[in-house]
């Protein structure tokens, strides 16, 4: 089981509650998985970032060609 916090109270809630303990607010649908959606998004978007960096500035090889 996952703890997760509440946006609006900052309280500790389980990935399975469908309102907040603490203030009872409810949450909406698959919570639990929102931040794990996020990190994914980022993650590709750095990746994507990188290899697009490395195509755009390939490193200079030619003080190791010996000429």
């Amino acid at each position: 089981m996952s703890t997760l916090l509440c946006k609006h109270c900052a309280g500790n809630i389980e990935a399975e509650d469908s309102s907040c303990p603490h203030c009872g607010i409810p949450l909406p649908p698959h919570h639990a998985t929102q931040k794990q959606r996020h990190f994914v998004l980022w993650f590709v978007a750095l990746v994507l970032f990188c290899f697009f960096m490395m195509v755009w500035l390939p490193p200079d090889w030619s003080p190791f060609t010996g000429r």
